[in-house]
Formats: structure tokens, sequence, C-alpha cells
């Protein structure tokens, strides 16, 4: 059978095949965007390295010679290792958790894939997987359009409203359109050399994929692409000096003044309403350095350089930048982005892999970037008639490291970065690998007693790595989910059984855990009965307690850690004691964390501390003004002092800020607060919650349609009068004499 297979022409199907990877989104999995993109990806690869190693035994090869850019990305991915040996949490490092999926385990799939890339196929059979690539990503474009409007199973609502796709991060896919327009670029002016054509169909790709970007309102990738395109018109118009090129010249010379004028004309415009209600043009012309998201991401950058200098070598280890974040955090960042100021990356990757992988992992980080541009160089020396393509490559390497700078590296564009690796690295290998020069020369029994060997290792590493390493940390995610899809339709007996399982083999995924656990169980608490409720939070606590304190050592599993420990105290009232315990530990090390002030409350509360619950609640209003639940929690603190006055001032606060009640009489409570005051826009958000908890009580939707009368609203008025009379009959007559005096305009008629 081997004898017949053409393992080279499998090799290369399989790397068509990663190339797909990025459309795979699972629903029923901890992090859809993320885990089964990851998973599928790594058992192509351990697949690819395997079929590999045989094709290099049955054509009877051995690797060519290793370029100085493959030894360059060996060199990183070897310090990464050293690094995460060094560093403060080796598994983490290694492995990574469900929202990442990275760590070193990850990064050297992505290794893997480029070498096997670089050492089997020359520079035109990458060139055509390179083609392939540029049609995959049109039709992930075509997809994310149709997605974004509400076509298939992923909509805009699950990606912010903007236009994202199966990234599920319009970032991301924003990095993703900006390498395929320039592969697609690449191409355009490898068909211009031959036919001096200005316009051909890689040219209409080109403008498809740069203007889904520049709609996904992404201010890095624009900053990236920018930079990448002024390479390009500067290049072509001071460097090409060939007089073929001379019509080139000329429409670039026009098309950048063309740029400059528009760009100028937009940036003065920015205040008017056709820039603002532009989503795209009123990101782009919102570039500031005074921005609250580019500042906060400064400030990041600060604390990673202040890590770096703490831990210089080999620095924290991959994947831990979140606990030296945490250690050097600075204030300044919750006044910038009260909502949003907790980061587990830097959002800036050179300083991100300085801070985690010291001086070492940041020199062979840039190493690679330099053999890059040394090969190009090196190329086009060769055959100057390269000029466009290899001006193409470097420009849009500088743009994907310019784009960097303000976000980190993902599945797509990790996969995208290591196929134009392999690419170039092929440029310098080909006349290698066509002559077949060995590096070791051994036959003989000996040498296939050595390459069987070989074959039989490399197939046991990758036969374990797909089990524990990728497998099993996929059926986790699963498990993750389906636990709490089934608390959600209060199948008790199931979800206990799936998290189970998950506290048995949950391995380096532990916090993944006990986080997706406290999601889906305050979402679902109310579908389950108290029995259930009872076994599920003695089952993850009773983890939790068996588990080492390291294991938890990531900000988020801290938290839903406490939390459920103060679930625990209905039934097991020791709990509350080893919560509050936790919640100052957390306090101590995150005090300027709103967040961690919030559950310090919380726990205070419930151990009837009040006055160190309204410190702390009053402590998380000082730092998030807009945190509702810490209003809630003054509310019901004063409310147990009799302090009615500052209870009630409260819970209308806790209304104004959007929190969402689980008790219709509290509701109603803050609704004869407001109304008062006459702020009918929360009270008709009320009223809308309240029906969410007994939506057959006819008198909310009365309520609801007058109040929507006071905001002079027709339409809602109408139908939620309408509603009325559907749920009781007897309310006809009277919800047509409302409706009358809604369409009649006489508000004054309309009763609070």
């Amino acid at each position: 059978m081997f004898n017949k297979l053409n393992l080279k022409q499998v090799i290369f199907w399989l790397a068509i095949a990663a190339l797909f990877t990025p459309f795979l989104v699972n629903r029923a999995t901890y992090f859809p965007f993320i885990i089964t993109k990851a998973t599928v990806f790594r058992v192509i690869v351990e697949l690819m390295l395997v079929i590999w190693v045989f094709w290099l035994i049955k054509e009877k090869k051995t690797l060519p010679k290793l370029t100085p850019l493959t030894k360059a990305v060996l060199i990183y991915g070897l310090v990464i290792f050293i690094s995460a040996l060094l560093g403060i949490n080796f598994m983490w490092s290694f492995f990574s958790g469900n929202e990442r999926m990275e760590g070193v385990f990850g990064i050297w799939h992505f290794i893997l894939f480029f070498i096997i890339l670089a050492t089997t196929f020359d520079w035109r059979e990458i060139e055509r997987i390179l083609k392939i690539q540029v049609f995959i990503s049109l039709f992930y474009s075509f997809i994310a359009l149709l997605a974004y409007f509400g076509v298939g199973q992923i909509t805009a609502q699950m990606t912010s409203n903007r236009l994202a796709g199966y990234t599920g991060n319009p970032s991301y896919f924003a990095t993703y359109l900006m390498f395929n327009a320039f592969f697609a670029l690449y191409f355009y002016f490898q068909q211009y050399r031959l036919d001096k054509k200005i316009f051909n169909y890689w040219f209409i790709i080109f403008v498809i994929q740069s203007l889904l970007m520049f709609v996904t309102g992404t201010r890095g990738v624009m900053m990236g692409y920018f930079a990448a395109m002024l390479i390009i018109f500067f290049g072509i118009i001071i460097l090409l000096k060939d007089k073929d090129y001379l019509l080139l010249k000329k429409l670039v010379s026009i098309v950048l003044l063309i740029g400059v004028i528009v760009t100028v004309s937009i940036f003065s415009l920015k205040n008017t309403a056709f820039v603002h209600n532009n989503f795209a043009l009123n990101r782009l012309t919102s570039i500031s350095l005074k921005d609250p998201t580019a500042v906060s991401r400064m400030l990041s950058a600060g604390i990673a350089w202040k890590s770096f200098v703490e831990k210089s070598l080999f620095g924290w280890g991959p994947e831990n930048y979140e606990t030296v974040y945490i250690k050097n955090f600075n204030p300044k960042i919750v006044k910038y982005l009260p909502e949003d100021f907790y980061f587990d990356r830097t959002h800036n990757k050179p300083m991100e892999v300085l801070a985690t992988t010291g001086i070492f992992g940041f020199i062979s980080y840039i190493a690679i970037f330099i053999f890059v541009f040394w090969f190009i160089l090196k190329n086009y020396k060769k055959d100057p008639h390269w000029f466009l393509p290899s001006l193409t490559i470097s420009a849009f390497i500088i743009g994907y490291f310019v784009q960097n700078i303000f976000i980190f590296d993902f599945h797509e564009s990790y996969l995208m970065f290591f196929l134009v690796l392999a690419f170039i690295s092929s440029l310098y290998n080909s006349q290698k690998l066509e002559e077949n020069q060995n590096i070791i020369k051994v036959s003989g029994p000996l040498s296939v007693i050595l390459n069987y060997s070989v074959l039989v290792i490399v197939s046991g590493l990758v036969i374990y790595s797909s089990i524990f390493g990728i497998i099993k940390p996929y059926l986790t995610s699963r498990n993750i989910f389906y636990t709490n899809y089934y608390m959600k339709k209060g199948q008790g007996e199931k979800a206990l059984f799936l998290l189970r399982r998950n506290t048995k083999t949950a391995n380096f995924f532990t916090g993944d855990v006990v986080t997706g656990f406290r999601k889906g169980y305050l979402d679902a608490m109310f579908s389950l009965n108290d029995s259930d409720k009872e076994k599920l939070i003695s089952e993850i606590v009773n983890f939790i307690d068996k588990t080492k304190t390291n294991k938890f050592w990531f900000y988020q599993a801290n938290l839903a850690k406490v939390d459920l420990e103060a679930i625990a105290s209905q039934w097991d009232t020791s709990k509350i004691t080893v919560a509050e315990q936790d919640a100052e530990e957390i306090l101590a090390t995150t005090p300027y964390f709103p967040t961690s002030h919030l559950l310090a409350a919380k726990i205070y509360y419930l151990n009837d501390n009040m006055n160190d619950a309204i410190k702390e609640s009053q402590k998380t209003i000082e730092l998030n003004p807009q945190m509702a639940t810490s209003y809630y929690i003054l509310y019901l603190s004063y409310g147990r002092l009799n302090n009615i006055e500052e209870s009630n001032k409260n819970l209308v606060e806790a209304a104004r800020f959007h929190y969402v009640f689980s008790d219709k009489q509290v509701v109603l409570k803050a609704v004869n607060l407001l109304v008062q005051e006459k702020d009918y826009s929360t009270i008709a958000e009320l009223y809308l919650s309240a029906i969410q908890l007994e939506p057959n009580d006819v008198s909310l939707y009365v309520s609801l349609a007058a109040t929507y009368g006071k905001l002079h609203n027709k339409d809602k008025a109408i139908e939620y009068a309408q509603k009325a009379a559907e749920l009781n009959p007897t309310l006809k007559q009277a919800s047509e004499d409302f409706i009358q005096l809604i369409k009649n305009e006489e508000w004054d008629k309309i009763q609070d």
C-alpha cells in the first residue's frame, strides 16, 4: 500500500487541511472559537510528522541542511521551552488554557508545521499552497459576511456586532485578512512581471480583502496595513528603476496622492456626522495615543518592561504574563478601562516576549525577522526581477510586526505567519532539496534499524501526545459545556456525571473546569432543584479542596473558587469562613482591581459583616462607578442596618446601572422609587426584567405599556397593551381605549 502511496502528496493535502482549521467552530465546547481549531490542527500536524518521517525513510532522505531561518525558529522554540522550565508555572506555560490554547505545546505544533513544509516542498510547491490559501480566505470571508448578516450558526451578536466571522474576534479576522490581502498582492505582482497588465483577478482579491479588513474597524491592523502599503508605494516610486514599470510607477504615484488627500479629508471631517455614523471611519479617525485603549496598552507594556527587568534572562515563562501583570499592576489602567482592565496578554507581542521569555527569548524572536529580511534581500540580489514580490513580502512582514505591537498572536495569525516562514525558507533551501544532499549517510542493516527505530519512537510520542495533550483537553472542554447545558435544562444528575468526569481528569485544565462550572451554575441556578444544587456544589468544592493552590494561580479561577465556596456555605456554614480568608488573600494581591473588592463585599455581606461589606462596595464604586452589583450589595447592607434612605438610594443606582434582579418584588420596589424621579427609561427596563421572571403576570404588561406611553414610544406601548389583552381578554376594552390615547398622542392622560 505505502509503496504505491505518494507520501509527499499526502503531506501536501494534510497541509491544505490545516489551512481549513480556522473554519472550525464548535458551540458545544468551552471557548468555541478556540478549542476545536487548535485540537484539529494539532492532530493534523502530528499525523504529518509521522508521515514525514516515514517519507524521509522511504525515499532514503535525511533532512536537507537547515537554513539559518529554520535554525532561528528552532532556537526560539528551544528558548521558550527553557523559559517554561525556569518560569513560575511550567504546566501552564507548556499547555496554556482553553481561552488561548497556545503555550509551548501549541507553538511547537506551528514550528513542526513550518519545518515539515520547509523541508518537504520547494518554493514553487509552497507558492501553490499559498495560492490555495488565498482562495480559502475568500471563501472564509464570504462565510464571515453571511454570519454577520445572521446566516449560519455564528451571528454578529456573538462577535460584538462586528465583522469577525469564524475567528470570533474582529481583530483576529482583520489580521487574517491582512495576510491574505498581501498574499494576493504578491501574486498580482508575480503576474504583472510576466504580462505587464495592470489589472488581473489577484488585484480584485487584494481589494476585497483590504476592504473587509477595513470594515472590521481594527485600528492596530489598519496601522500595520498602512505601514506596509507605504513601504510598497515608496519602494515602487523611489527604488524601481526598470523602464518597463513606468506605467505602474505613475499609477502608484496617483493612488498614493489620492490616498493622502482622502486620508487628510477624513481626519479633517472626523467630528462630522458622516464620519461618526460610519463605524470603520470613526474607528480610523479615533486613533490616538490619548485613546483609553491605547493608553491602557502602553501602561500594560510598561508593566511588561518592569517585569522583564525583574527577571531578564529567560523571563517568567510563556503564558505567565498575568502573574506579573497583577504583581506590577499600574492602577491608572482602571481609570482608563474600568470594565476591561484585566489583561492576560500584554497586547504588545514584542513586549510580551520580552517579559515572559526574557532577553534570550526576545533576541531569538527578533532573529526570525532578521533572517526573513536577509533571505528576501539575498533572493532579490540573485534575481532583480523579483523586486516587486520581494518588496511585497518584506512590507507585509513589517505590517504584521507593527499590528502585533497592538495585539498578540493567535491560531489564525500563527498559521499564516509560519506558512510564510516556510515559503521564505524554501526559497533559500530549494537547490539543496533538489540535489538530495544528505547530512548523514548511513547504509546497510544499521541504517534500517536506526530509521525504523526513529519512526517507532516518533509514532509512540505522537500517540501519547494526541491522547493526553490533545484529545483529553478537548473532551474536558466538551464536558464543561455539557455540564452547563444539563444544568440549564434542570437535569442535575447528568450534569453531575459530567462534572465528576472533569474533576477526575482535569489535569492542567483545573482552572478552566472551575471557572467554566461557576459561569454555568450562575446561569442555571434557577433551573435546578435544591438537592441537585447541593450535590453539584459539593462535588466542585471538594475538588477545589483537594487541588493544590498553584492550580488556581490565574485570577479568574481564584474568583470562581471563592464564589463557589460562598455558595457552598448554604449547606456547610464553615465554607463562608474559608471563602472570606481566600477573598482577603485575593484582595491583598489585587488591591486596585474593582472586582476583587466586589467579591470581598459579597463575602462580607454573606458572613453578616455589614460594615466591611459597605466599605468594600464603596471602594468598588470608587474604582469603577458603573458596577451595578456594588450598589445592590449596598442596598442590602444598609437595609440590614435599617438605614432605609441609603438602602433605597443604592437600589435606584443598581437599577440605573442595569443590575439583573432575581426578585420581582425588589424590581417593583425600585420602580416605585424611580416613578418619583420620572425615570421612565429605567422603569421600562425593570418591567422587562420582571416579565422575564414572571411572564404570565398581566399587570406587568399593563404597566410596561403605560411606561412606553410616558416615553412617547407608540409602537412599544401598543405592542404591550395588546399582549396584556391577549393574556387577559377582560382587558380588551381597556387596551383598546389605551391604544386610542396613544394614537391620539394624549400623553398627559397616561397615569404613572
